[in-house]
């Protein structure tokens, strides 16, 4: 198995655990937190995600795409790339804080103080939040380029969760009130930076320059606009990701705020394997630009839609098999069972976002990285309007419709985009089986499996799914990896047996 491979494995692994824990919070906020408490906290991530994307100023993209060229110039591994990005973020930072703290003020609490005062009256909670975000971003790019972004991943999904699980269990417990609750879970971000830190520096992969070199002295001209198209289309994007829980937030309150966003998370169980591809990904698409080598930006298009396209589509149909199921057995609040709807559209746009593979990579790191803007530009065009409207008409269902309609459009502008220019597309032949497998596996589960007890129906219904859907993936060959990840897990087995 591939190093490539086996890191891939390994950051998926760490995810999966991150979103085990997640899911594990999930349960703990609807099952003991009042709706608008859960809400908050996810509204304060939202912004703060939203926030950083404006205070990095597209350093992080610089790092992921420039690095190569630094690692031929200073042989010792020691440039100041990373302290540039440094040092823009906290700059880009200081602006969101003298921005929020001046003349957006009065239009926070305007908006909010109606239907979620609760976020006004916390909303200084955004700025640790905001600012350890931004830089550990930072050095997770650095990561990315030695090839460490797993580290990276452990730290983001399992350690960042683990910290809130134990804040939940002692708040619960009555050890915490909630103010104090609150001001410890904004600084979360904190303890996963300064543990990235202590990690690359045991690693000696920090070793940071304070001299500025010939190399960025004739890079900067590129640099520059580079980053600021990337902080354009980033912001861009996270606004058309992260609205809609703002918008839900002030026009319906905190509580159908805290049912959008959940059921919003456990939907990103799809894009579990997007994000543990990318961080692999990313630097060999790079290098490959730099090394204009189609072919090899062909192969990792090709590979990557299909590999997500199998696995988003078999997550998506597991969700959807045991909703119903899941809610019955967890038992929150009623509320919560208004979700089953926004779980079916923004699953299947997770589906199509995933099928269409690293698009938004090669994008990025190519010489034509200012249509991310571009692109990201017609999103915004369409999603703001349409989700202010549709949540307007149809609540939480117009948030999930008006997402997979408008991120439609955009990957379908993004693909003819990268074939008329590059000559590059994601399907294979083998794409429609993809499609067609789950399609096929998914009612012959849901419709002959019904159990009274929630649990056993759960249990049973995904064994028998996950049974006949890997079945018939291996016998039709659908994926090479597919085959080589079940070949290798055979062949341990067999190790194992043999001891």
């Amino acid at each position: 198995m591939s190093t490539i491979r086996k890191k891939g494995i390994i950051t998926t692994i760490f995810i999966y655990a991150g979103f085990l824990l997640g899911a594990l919070n999930t349960y703990l906020y609807a099952k003991y937190f009042q709706p608008d408490q859960t809400g908050l906290t996810r509204v304060l991530l939202d912004i703060a995600v939203l926030s950083s994307s404006f205070a990095l100023l597209g350093t992080n993209t610089i790092v992921v795409k420039f690095f190569p060229y630094y690692k031929n110039f200073h042989k010792e591994n020691k440039s100041e790339l990373v302290t540039i990005s440094f040092i823009f973020s906290l700059v880009g930072f200081l602006i969101i804080f003298l921005s929020f703290n001046t003349f957006m003020k009065p239009l926070i609490i305007r908006k909010f103080i109606g239907k979620a005062p609760l976020l006004v009256e916390y909303f200084y909670l955004v700025f640790p939040l905001t600012l350890f975000l931004t830089l550990f971003q930072v050095l997770e790019a650095q990561t990315w380029t030695i090839q460490k972004g797993h580290v990276a991943n452990f730290l983001k999904e399992v350690l960042f969760r683990g910290i809130n699980t134990i804040l939940n269990v002692l708040f619960i417990g009555g050890l915490l009130s909630f103010p104090l609750y609150a001001d410890l879970f904004s600084f979360q971000y904190f303890v996963i930076f300064a543990a990235l830190i202590i990690y690359l520096l045991y690693a000696r992969q920090l070793k940071m320059s304070f001299q500025i070199s010939k190399l960025t002295k004739r890079l900067w001209k590129k640099m520059v606009p580079y980053s600021l198209f990337i902080l354009g289309s980033n912001v861009i994007s996270l606004m058309s990701t992260t609205m809609d829980g703002i918008i839900i937030s002030s026009l319906m309150g905190l509580s159908f705020t805290s049912v959008f966003i959940n059921t919003q998370y456990i939907s990103n169980f799809i894009v579990v394997p997007y994000r543990a591809a990318l961080s692999m990904a990313a630097g060999p698409i790079s290098q490959a630009w730099k090394d204009r080598d189609i072919l090899k930006l062909d192969r990792i298009y090709k590979k990557t839609s299909l590999n997500l396209l199998i696995a988003s589509s078999f997550i998506f149909a597991m969700i959807m098999l045991n909703w119903d199921d899941l809610l019955n057995w967890v038992k929150p609040d009623p509320i919560y069972h208004l979700g089953k709807p926004v779980m079916f559209y923004l699953g299947l746009y997770q589906v199509i976002e995933l099928g269409t593979g690293m698009n938004s990579a090669i994008i990025i790191t190519s010489r034509r990285w200012k249509f991310e803007l571009y692109s990201n530009i017609i999103l915004l065009t369409l999603t703001l309007p349409l989700t202010y409207i549709l949540i307007k008409h149809m609540g939480m269902i117009g948030a999930a419709l008006a997402t997979l309609i408008s991120r439609t459009i955009f990957n379908v502008v993004r693909f003819i985009f990268l074939y008329k220019v590059y000559n590059l597309q994601p399907f294979t032949k083998k794409t429609l089986l993809a499609v067609v497998l789950p399609l096929a596996v998914y009612p012959l589960v849901a419709y002959t499996i019904h159990l009274r007890d929630p649990l056993m129906g759960l249990i049973v219904r995904s064994a028998a799914f996950t049974a006949v859907y890997a079945f018939l993936l291996l016998q039709l060959r659908v994926s090479e990896d597919a085959m080589q990840v079940f070949e290798t897990i055979k062949k341990r087995v067999r190790q194992l047996a043999g001891r």
